[in-house]
């Protein structure tokens, strides 16, 4: 008996410390600090005590003596943040069982890595009011290509980043998806990765003709497949009815516009090839705004800009913003004909720009609660942009009543700029679970805050980099913000990783 007692606390001991079930692993790097830690359930054990230490250990005495952080848990997984980016790190798991015996496992090793973009001496998100609501949330800012807490500490950096040739890439649109992973726009070229940053989802072309530029918005939807905006150019195309010295120009001569630059819609399945598709070409040539005349002959490239679409999966429309335009349009899926478009409409010969609802508008998006949600820039005046929360008339009425806005007449700093035209693109709206907005600003003054109903600014940051040769904070570029709001899906954008 004596014998199997002893025999059977080695094997619980060897079952408690089976590396092959630790995470991190054992020389991993990674591009975070906000860890999950996982390691085997060891049987009988009433709890279990985390203990991390800065620097690289093998030793109990210097272990003990660098612990920068330890927990206790109940549970053999625990999500813990350490203190810094660019540092090794040691831990271990030390199980409590009956009697006070304890089982502690050997020591484990990783290494955080670090960049620019999470260095405080060159990137930052500048709090310029503390949040009031949302204080455990955390943000995408995709211009920095960082998720911060909402006391501005990053806390994860888009792999790759750190590498030389990607430091300038733009990236646009990073988000949460609803499968617990990221989605995100780099050098133009849409990708989905897990956590750790494994490329889960990329688009090849399968040929030459495949090829595809992809901008503004990429969505992961239900069924698995991704929708995306792609341009395509019929520069050079044969324009009937006109002489080939005219032909290659975007107007015609009597000055009407001939689109060189249009957009469409795809679906794409698991292998990235398309699946349906929404043309932006037919959409011009077959409605109203073939009447559009040009202002300027002298400009060779016209754009109609889709920016943004919405796509309600269990309604089966889609709403795309149009900012060149400034048209809203309501597509039935998959039948992709227009149900309902919010704009003005154009007459023969003319250039109406202006419209009374919004103007240049930026990142459209549908509430649960049947609201539609634009960032308006304003663009046709001198106004200033404002968020609309704007409700739609009915089914083939062509109209939007405006429930609430929120007019934005603060720069990044807070200072008024009132009858200052200088906000020019960009922008995004989203709605968050208690009903307030997460905004981030249009250039050139990118601020990022949350507005309840009330139109009371509950958390606000500037994202910013340090320019050397000015010595002083600079804004950077930004295009959307999104936000971890719920624990739940914290952990499934974390615990997704390590499977």
């Amino acid at each position: 008996m004596r014998n199997f007692s002893l025999f059977f606390i080695l094997l619980l001991g060897f079952s408690c410390q089976l590396n092959a079930q630790m995470f991190p692993r054992d020389g991993n790097k990674l591009c975070y600090r906000l860890i999950g830690f996982a390691f085997p359930a060891c049987p009988g054990a009433a709890k279990y005590k985390l203990e991390i230490a800065k620097g690289t250990y093998d030793t109990e005495n210097e272990f003990t003596k660098n612990i920068v952080t330890s927990v206790v848990t109940k549970t053999n997984k625990v999500i813990k943040e350490v203190p810094s980016f660019g540092c090794d790190y040691t831990w271990r798991i030390i199980s409590v069982l009956p009697n006070n015996r304890a089982i502690q496992t050997a020591f484990h090793h990783f290494t955080v890595k670090t960049t620019a973009d999470v260095d405080p001496a060159v990137t930052r998100l500048k709090i310029t009011k503390g949040a009031e609501t949302y204080k455990d949330a955390y943000v995408f800012i995709d211009g920095n290509r960082v998720l911060y807490d909402m006391k501005g500490n990053p806390v994860w950096f888009l792999p790759g980043s750190e590498k030389e040739d990607n430091k300038t890439v733009a990236t646009r649109d990073l988000k949460i998806t609803p499968y617990g992973t990221i989605s995100f726009f780099t050098g133009g070229h849409p990708y989905e990765i897990n956590y750790n940053g494994k490329i889960l989802w990329q688009y090849t072309a399968h040929s030459p003709n495949d090829a595809m530029i992809m901008h503004h918005d990429f969505t992961r939807l239900s069924n698995g497949h991704f929708m995306t905006l792609i341009y395509e150019d019929t520069s050079g195309h044969s324009t009937p009815m006109l002489p080939d010295s005219v032909a290659h120009y975007m107007y015609d001569s009597a000055g009407f516009f001939r689109s060189t630059r249009y957009s469409k819609l795809v679906e794409l399945d698991e292998n990235g090839r398309p699946v349906w598709q929404w043309n932006g070409l037919q959409y011009e040539r077959n409605s109203d705004v073939r009447l559009r005349k040009t202002v300027d002959c002298s400009k060779l490239d016209y754009d109609l800009h889709e920016n943004s679409f919405f796509f309600d999966e269990k309604k089966k429309v889609i709403y795309i913003s149009i900012r060149n335009i400034s048209r809203v349009i309501k597509i039935k899926y998959p039948e992709g004909t227009v149900l309902n478009t919010y704009g003005t409409a154009y007459k023969s010969g003319t250039n109406l720009m202006n419209n009374e609802t919004f103007c240049g508008q930026h990142s459209i998006r549908y509430s649960p609660g049947g609201y539609m949600y634009l960032y308006n820039n304003n663009s046709c005046g001198t106004s200033m942009p404002t968020i609309e929360k704007l409700q739609e008339a009915g089914p083939g009425k062509n109209e939007l009543k405006k429930i609430w806005e929120y007019p934005i007449t603060f720069d990044a700093e807070g200072k008024s700029v009132i009858g200052n035209s200088r906000f020019i693109a960009g922008g995004g709206v989203t709605e968050l679970p208690d009903k307030s907005l997460l905004v981030m600003m249009g250039l050139p003054y990118p601020k990022v805050f949350i507005v309840n109903n009330d139109k009371k600014v509950l958390w606000s940051a500037i994202p910013q980099k340090f320019d050397p040769v000015a010595n002083k904070w600079t804004y950077t570029d930004q295009y959307r913000a999104c936000m971890i709001t719920s624990r739940k899906d914290l952990e499934q954008l974390i615990w997704n990783s390590e499977k």
